[in-house]
């Protein structure tokens, strides 16, 4: 069953709110998507042996985190997750992360490829952003933590056969949008749309082994847009993810265990 939040701590963005499981295994950072917090890898924790704790982290926007302090981009939330390594005494982790979080995993490993043994990126976007995305922000800023918007949103990110095989997945990851601040996700959800600098000058300082998942049903982020930059990874294994389309931790949590698994460190 996955943990609440029991740890905040402070760092260079602000204080984030962390579910840590506190177990002896090796440690496994996670950084949710937009739209999300925390509980977006319900499905997964299950899944994962005993050689693991886990550290799910709640994005500033979303969750209990403190709220972003303006249009705060990935490589600062990366350093925020060194901050949150060294208050808990922790040398080294494999950092996953999903869409946003796959940004942020991204800029850890090329900045701080001493710190972790890994990286998988899932469903990340790759490219810049070209600004647009009028509807996801302003839907968020004026709706963006009722029932209506969460299920306007799974729509988009969730697959068909999660709908049809998983509703009660589907039921948990539209629950979660009443404890959103709509002020604070619009902001971070105007960032991270309409005014990111892509990964394509990140990923070839990327050396730590890596998986990057794409989904083979994203509508959002393709996967025959992605792979070129994706190649740009140098020691990435790519794989797109059948049954998988912008949420992989939801649509195809075995799928993400196999990946996590893949980085354990020898």
């Amino acid at each position: 069953m996955a943990s609440a939040i029991n740890r905040r701590v402070p760092t260079r963005v602000g204080t984030l709110a962390i579910a840590d499981d506190e177990s002896m295994g090796t440690p496994l950072v996670l950084w949710p998507s937009l739209f999300s917090d925390h509980r977006l890898y319900d499905d997964v924790l299950p899944l994962l042996g005993e050689q693991w704790r886990t550290i799910r982290i709640d994005g500033p926007g979303f969750g209990q985190s403190d709220p972003p302090a303006g249009d705060v981009q990935p490589d600062h939330y990366a350093d925020a997750v060194i901050d949150v390594l060294d208050a808990l005494g922790i040398d080294r982790c494999v950092m996953a992360g999903c869409s946003w979080g796959g940004q942020v995993s991204a800029h850890i490993g090329a900045r701080s490829p001493d710190r972790v043994h890994g990286v998988l990126m899932m469903n990340t976007p790759l490219s810049p952003s070209q600004g647009g995305h009028f509807a996801q922000v302003n839907g968020t800023r004026l709706v963006g933590n009722t029932r209506f918007w969460g299920n306007g949103v799974a729509r988009s990110m969730l697959a068909k056969s999660t709908h049809a095989d998983h509703p009660e997945r589907v039921k948990a990851f539209v629950s979660a949008f009443s404890s959103f601040d709509r002020k604070a996700a619009a902001t971070t959800t105007r960032t991270i749309l309409t005014r990111g600098p892509g990964l394509q000058d990140v990923l070839p300082k990327l050396t730590v082994p890596t998986v990057i998942l794409m989904g083979a049903q994203d509508a959002l982020y393709p996967p025959e847009g992605a792979m070129p930059i994706a190649r740009l990874a140098p020691k990435a294994t790519i794989e797109v993810v059948p049954g998988s389309a912008h949420l992989s931790p939801i649509d195809t949590p075995e799928a993400v265990v196999v990946a996590i698994n893949s980085l354990a460190p020898a």
